[in-house]
């Protein structure tokens, strides 16, 4: 049976994924979604040539549709794939649509599976060139399915209110918010719901997320409506306890590994990640992200005090041994209340049945937990690829890459290319690559040269959108490579905001946006996406970081040390966060005290990028000597320039320190030559400050067309700030 995907993009996918050849051409692919919703009836062969060759004379028109026809039977190997002959329909026998699945659904009056069939907006992202017909007839499909969905779901919502069921009723209320967040309704009915299940503070919080949102996404504050609703809440009086539970809250402890070799880590911290994704499929459970859950890994400590600062009801824990094929797999549901086991079971499989087994185990738990029985019949788990070993790889890759390391970057891009050696349809491992390849360059992490690294990171990413159009991480690397690398400010900001289209929730997308809108001088829209992206990942130091890096670029510079204050106390010795501790004071004047900074961490301890820090808190302080000693500058010449640009944006502000603003505009030469990632923040960066104004910067910025902006304020400026 072949399944042809019509919700939140097009693709044709069978038992092993999706499919190539002729089912992966867009004219196929139109023709297909053409005869979807047609049904039995069928759609004649001219009016779908009207819609795909509007230009072409009829005998071509005719010539290419037959063509086409035998081309997907041949790849599909299904020469039943067709059915009619003037009228043509699709074999239901052969091949099926989630659009049928989602009209039968609604014909039968069944609303929830209704819901369920529907994966986002008909044929997202998909489009045809030069046929203006075909475009009319999808954006008319689009608005009516769109509007069918929500009326299923506000008739759910309103259906589970009656019952009494506000768990349920608060969950449907949410995904109507999500598909259509303009709908002041929903989102009133939202917050009743959650303060009638007894969750007021999940009513708040949920209260803040959606301003959030709205200011995010559409620069709007909240209707009177909602904010009239967030004042009633408010005053109210703290709610008495029910009989009915509140929603719940789960999260995903990281899986034990009990394998005596450690290499094999990866594979229990993998499957701790594809269960919390599974799980956070699951209406009406709401679960705590990855990396909040990952700072108990491996810490003893009382169950009742970890589900108090998660802020969720009950712990999934678990241990795993692999050996060779064989995988055991031990899993428990604690109660956060009383630490008490609800529920737990042990599976012994081999490792081909890794996706049945996720899929299994996030069935299990969420049979355990007061759902509405609804809730977990859905397809939780869905194989990213067929090939078993290609899946082990990325997990590898996964494991390198999040520990973001010069060495364990290129360790990851190996393993995604061996992943997508055995798999080339592997879209996820596409990403990944794409991923590893933009940290390569990423002065912070890696020091390789971008223009040597940066566009095998873009083929990646493209060749990922090829596979999934609707892949968010890959929009969102992509769109990293035309911020850093291409200098595409559009583009860039374009593949920004249709990863967080697809993917509202993906944190490390609103991370790189807000990144991305302090070095265009969009400094309140950063700071307000900023905190949107903590309320998403609220544990994630990569993106705790990035809150005071756009306060920084904003000139903020007050609120950026209180919040690398709390950071420093959080975790104290974390050498990134020393560097832009020193950074910001560095823009103060203030470098006798950034020197104290840096001198925190060992000197042993120091990246190349901390030592670079160093040399300038050194420099500003008066102490040139000193300063190029620890810079250990190379001999004269080009090459060593070249070195000197990949060491960070301090090696220009350094000679300025030190008077020598010729040696300052050489660099900056070699860093534009050289297309390094930080001069993507070259308008925005207050270390530039004494290069404002001279006719080469000012030649540099006009080469990278930056949009317009004011002229950033001077030096002078900044204390008063």
């Amino acid at each position: 049976m072949l399944w042809l995907r019509t919700f939140g993009g097009l693709s044709v996918e069978g038992p092993e994924g999706p499919q190539g050849g002729a089912a992966s051409q867009r004219k196929a692919l139109a023709l297909l979604a053409l005869l979807a919703p047609a049904g039995p009836k069928g759609t004649s062969r001219d009016k779908l040539g009207a819609y795909l060759w509007p230009e072409s004379p009829a005998d071509k028109v005719s010539h290419r549709l037959a063509q086409l026809l035998y081309a997907l039977r041949r790849d599909l190997g299904a020469d039943d794939l067709f059915l009619g002959t003037t009228e043509l329909r699709l074999n239901p026998a052969i091949i099926r649509s989630d659009l049928q699945e989602f009209t039968h659904a609604l014909t039968a009056g069944d609303s929830a599976s209704a819901a369920r069939a529907y994966g986002g907006p008909f044929l997202e992202g998909f489009f045809l060139d030069e046929a203006p017909e075909f475009e009319r007839w999808v954006d008319g499909e689009r608005d009516q399915l769109a509007e069918r969905f929500r009326a299923v779901v506000e008739s759910l919502a309103d259906e589970a209110s009656r019952r009494g069921d506000w768990p349920a009723a608060a969950s449907w209320w949410q995904q109507l918010t999500q598909a259509d967040p303009l709908n002041a309704r929903a989102a009133v009915r939202s917050l009743e719901a959650l303060d009638a299940a007894g969750d007021r503070a999940g009513a708040l919080r949920y209260a803040r997320a959606h301003e959030a949102r709205l200011r995010a996404e559409f620069d709007l504050g909240v209707d009177p409506a909602v904010e009239a609703a967030i004042a009633r809440l408010s005053q109210l009086p703290a709610p008495r306890p029910r009989m009915q539970q509140p929603a719940p809250a789960i999260a995903v402890l990281p899986i034990v590994n009990l394998m005596p070799d450690r290499d094999n880590e990866y594979f229990a911290d993998g499957m701790t990640e594809e269960l919390t994704d599974a799980l956070s499929h699951v209406p009406g459970l709401r679960v705590a992200s990855r990396v909040s859950a990952l700072r108990f890994k491996g810490k003893e400590d009382d169950p009742r005090r970890i589900a108090e600062q998660l802020g969720v009801s009950a712990l999934v824990c678990g241990t795993i041994r692999k050996v060779g094929n064989r995988i055991r797999m031990t899993a428990a549901l604690v109660s956060g209340a009383d630490g008490c086991q609800l529920w737990s079971e042990t599976y012994d499989r081999t490792l081909n049945d890794v996706f049945a087994l996720q899929e299994e185990l996030a069935h299990a738990i969420t049979a355990a937990l007061p759902l509405n029985p609804e809730a977990g019949a859905a397809r939780l788990v869905r194989a990213p690829t067929a090939a078993v070993d290609a899946y082990t790889l990325y997990l590898r890759g996964r494991y390198a890459v999040l520990q973001r390391t010069n060495g364990s970057l290129a360790l990851a891009a190996e393993y995604f290319e061996q992943a997508i050696e055995r798999d080339p349809r592997y879209a996820l491992a596409q990403a990944g690559l794409a991923e590893a390849r933009v940290f390569q360059c990423f002065p912070e992490y890696g020091d390789d040269p971008p223009l040597e690294v940066m566009p095998k990171a873009k083929v990646a990413a493209m060749e990922a959108l090829r596979l999934d159009p609707r892949l968010s991480e890959a929009h969102t690397w992509l769109g990293a490579v035309h911020f850093l690398f291409d200098w595409d400010w559009g583009a860039a900001e374009a593949e920004f905001l249709r990863a967080l289209q697809l993917r509202p929730e993906n944190a490390w997308a609103q991370t790189w946006y807000s990144i991305f809108l302090a070095a265009m001088g969009r400094h309140e829209e950063s700071i307000r996406r900023m905190h949107y992206a903590v309320t998403l990942e609220p544990a994630a130091p990569a993106i705790l970081l990035s809150v005071p890096r756009c306060y920084y670029f904003a000139r903020k510079y007050e609120a950026a040390l209180e919040s690398l204050e709390e950071l420093w106390r959080a975790e104290p010795g974390r050498e990134l966060t020393a560097i832009w501790l020193a950074r910001t004071l560095a823009a103060l004047g203030r470098y006798g005290d950034a020197l104290e900074r840096m001198r925190l961490i060992p000197e042993a301890q120091r990246s190349r990028y901390g030592n670079s820090m160093v040399a300038l808190a050194l420099a500003g302080a008066g102490r040139r000597e000193e300063a190029l000693a620890v810079w250990q500058v190379p001999g004269q010449g080009n090459e060593a320039r070249v070195d000197l640009g990949q060491l960070g944006l301090t090696s220009i502000p350094m000679y300025l320190c030190l008077g020598d603003q010729a040696s300052a505009l050489d660099l900056l030469d070699v860093w534009v030559d050289a297309r390094s990632g930080g001069i993507a923040f070259l308008r925005a960066e207050p270390l530039f400050d004494g290069l404002r104004g001279h006719p080469r910067y000012e030649a540099v910025l006009a080469r990278m067309a930056f949009p317009g902006l004011e002229p950033a304020r001077a030096p002078a400026a900044r204390a008063a700030r």
